[in-house]
């Protein structure tokens, strides 16, 4: 999950035209070495950071990329990778011999040695394709986050990717989105983030559920999260916590991922109510979900039914408002 800051981050600086640093001046040295077709750059950011950049080609359509980071330092992390590309190219069929007429890149990429604020994390692996000026990344995978889409090379840079959670760790994930911040925590996400339109209009779609795990002081069996919108103001709805002690609630309301610093007072300013539902004639809420270990899920329902529910004619005076209480299993 750490290494999912890195590849946003890059892809970020990389093709966000809007971004600008001033005030900071790097140095960099370069060679070109003809008879061993390389070419190297070297970026010092400071006396203990550095990108080191190496092209080496290994015959008339294949190239190997590399990328040494030395302790950059970001916002977020002190990051240290060797990142490495093998690239083919895929000439056009019906072009004119001109050895610039490429049609397609083609190419596999991976992580070694990577450490993030001095700690090992998993490796990055994946394949991608450039063509029609996009890139397609396929089967792209960082531990237990993969990813599949691709990204327009020119403006306004039109985007289509999906993330799949398949089991990234609750506390990777909450530092992720609080930029940094510890939270106590246990447990593993599942499902998919999407995202889609521009890089200046981005459009997210999450669908996330986690099981049997604790934020601070919240213990769940179950949390259930979905959350639409365009970057940075997301709207949750339909989202539910099932909390250890049985109770159940569903979980609305704004949230602005750019606010960091006031990510807890964001959660605690989300609408919480009873799980509740209206058929007009009938309410019934959830007020105890238990999950006891191996034998599913026991749900106690309880429902109020309303006198005279149909509205048809007058209260006769004996029709009287019902509470009945219902216990399901599901396996």
């Amino acid at each position: 999950m750490k290494f999912f800051k890195v590849f946003l981050l890059i892809v970020l600086v990389t093709f966000m035209p809007k971004l600008s640093f001033a005030g900071k001046v790097f140095f960099f040295e370069g060679q070109i070495d003809l008879s061993n077709n390389e070419f190297h750059i070297v970026l010092d950011l400071d006396e203990k950071s550095s990108v080191t950049a190496k092209v080496t080609r290994i015959s008339e359509t294949n190239y190997r990329f590399s990328l040494d980071i030395d302790h950059l330092k970001t916002p977020f992390f002190d990051l240290l990778s060797k990142i490495e590309s093998s690239i083919d190219l895929v000439k056009n069929e019906n072009g004119t011999g001109n050895p610039f007429d490429i049609t397609t890149l083609q190419g596999n990429i991976w992580s070694q040695y990577s450490l993030v604020n001095y700690k090992p994390i998993n490796e990055l692996s994946g394949r991608f394709e450039i063509k029609d000026k996009r890139l397609y990344v396929m089967a792209l995978s960082v531990g237990n986050l993969t990813c599949e889409g691709y990204l327009g090379l020119i403006a306004p840079y039109n985007l289509d990717v999906a993330f799949n959670l398949l089991g990234v760790d609750m506390s990777d994930f909450l530092n992720f989105w609080g930029s940094g911040k510890k939270y106590e925590s246990s447990g593993n996400i599942f499902g998919e983030i999407k995202a889609s339109g521009s890089l200046d209009h981005l459009e997210l779609k999450g669908s996330l559920e986690s099981r049997d795990g604790f934020v601070q002081k919240l213990d769940y069996n179950t949390i259930v999260l979905n959350i639409e919108g365009v970057y940075p103001f997301m709207e949750i709805a339909h989202s539910t916590v099932s909390k250890s002690d049985g109770v159940s609630f569903s979980l609305d309301g704004p949230f602005d991922l750019s606010d960091k610093k006031n990510f807890k007072k964001q959660i605690k300013a989300l609408t919480l109510s009873p799980l509740v539902s209206d058929s007009g004639s009938e309410l019934e809420w959830i007020i105890k979900r238990l999950n006891p270990e191996n034998s599913g899920t026991t749900e106690f329902k309880y429902h109020f039914k309303k006198g005279n529910a149909l509205g048809i004619g007058p209260s006769s005076g004996d029709e009287i408002d019902m509470l009945g209480i219902e216990r399901s299993r599901k396996f």
